[in-house]
């Protein structure tokens, strides 16, 4: 649920305080009038009153609009609070805002000759291709041996910068923008990640924490607890966990299924997460809460496009590679293209909605056909199992 959108100059409006200067100066003519004291000379061409106005209601209405309405008031709330004021809130209920931190993973060197010794130093560059609509880059973290008598071999890297952006799916990492002799490839394989990328905590993440930290002050076990704990942890949104009830393992079990905003939840982090619960032992007496990834639900998408005339080939190639970008993207393989609507579990993916997004920011693009039906999605997360885009040419 959207944090409330509260115009309190209206609030005060409608509390009977004056937000116009002409409302300011009615009500100061009035205290004035109360007071016994008549003022004649309040013409607007008046030069007293002009000074009157300068030296009162000015100052008057800046702190009802300014300082009252746009600071003051929605610092109170944690549903309005925002940057600074949203940390004092949250450091009232125990919390902090979480930091930025960098990917960190394991990418698979395979050598061309498996007799020979093999440094990979430091500062080596992995990469992606531009198929995301941007590149993103992992850098080796210490000089590596791939000794004689190993072919491949899993070498430590970290995301060139911080965010959630380079938690990318397996295969995507798989450049080396300067070749290494003796590498004939590089790719990350399966369960990559031994450390999730996470942007700095946003506002609304922040205040969604903080209206569960609410919820939970009782240490009851319930939602509200795990998913507090839960979203403490770098990357995760408290509105991304999706909790199953129905005693999966018998009385007293429930599960938790946890979604990352770009690629699939990292099994180290589920370890981390059970053994905060389970190990650690917070959890509530009888309880037996499991964290798991969010279930994947392959879907073979196909989709035709036409384009506007007079169109060069690069430019039509340009095109398809920004289609490709946008559907990637809304199927959350990357974090590119913030606006587009997203797949979200328990929910309806409706192509109508991606095809008006794509429309609103590819004006080249003139229609688009999808063989898909919107996808009616349950306790899962749909995933591209394989994505085919065809030029149907000019419309």
């Amino acid at each position: 649920m959207p944090r409330p959108q509260v115009d309190f100059e209206k609030v005060l409006e409608n509390e009977g305080v004056p937000t116009t200067k002409e409302g300011v100066a009615a009500l100061l003519d009035a205290d004035v009038v109360a007071a016994n004291s008549i003022i004649s000379n309040d013409s607007a061409m008046s030069p007293f009153w002009r000074l009157f106005s300068a030296c009162v209601v000015t100052p008057v209405l800046w702190l009802i609009k300014t300082l009252l309405a746009n600071h003051v008031l929605p610092a109170m709330f944690a549903a309005t609070a925002t940057e600074f004021y949203l940390e004092l809130k949250a450091w009232d209920v125990g919390l902090e805002r979480k930091p930025a931190v960098k990917t960190q993973g394991n990418i698979g060197f395979t050598k061309t000759d498996i007799n020979s010794d093999v440094v990979v130093e430091a500062g080596t560059v992995v990469q992606t291709d531009k198929s995301l609509g941007a590149i993103y880059r992992l850098l080796v973290l210490a000089d590596t041996i791939i000794p004689a008598g190993t072919l491949s071999a899993k070498v430590l890297c970290e995301a060139d910068v911080a965010g959630a952006g380079h938690n990318l799916g397996a295969g995507y990492y798989h450049v080396l923008p300067i070749a290494i002799t003796g590498i004939d490839s590089v790719t990350n394989v399966g369960e990559w990640i031994t450390q999730t990328g996470a942007d700095k905590e946003t506002d609304d993440e922040l205040a969604l924490r903080i209206r569960d930290q609410f919820s939970s002050v009782g240490n009851y076990h319930i939602d509200a607890v795990y998913r507090a704990a839960i979203s403490s942890f770098a990357g995760i949104r408290s509105d991304w966990l999706y909790f199953e009830h129905e005693a999966p393992r018998g009385p007293g079990t429930a599960n938790c299924h946890v979604m990352m905003g770009v690629g699939e939840t990292p099994q180290s982090m589920i370890d981390d997460i059970n053994n905060y619960i389970s190990t650690q032992g917070n959890h509530g007496h009888g309880d037996d809460l499991r964290a798991m990834a969010i279930a994947a639900a392959p879907v073979d998408l196909s989709l035709e496009f036409w384009h506007a005339a007079n169109l060069s080939v690069d430019e039509i190639a340009t095109l398809q590679g920004e289609i490709e970008s946008r559907v990637r993207a809304a199927f959350r393989e990357s974090d590119m293209h913030s606006l587009l609507t997203r797949t979200k579990p328990q929910s309806v993916f409706a192509f109508s909605v991606l095809n008006g997004e794509l429309h609103r920011d590819l004006p080249n693009l003139k229609s688009v056909r999808w063989a898909n039906n919107d996808i009616v999605i349950g306790l899962e997360l749909p995933r591209i199992n394989s994505l085919i885009i065809t030029n149907r040419g000019v419309a």
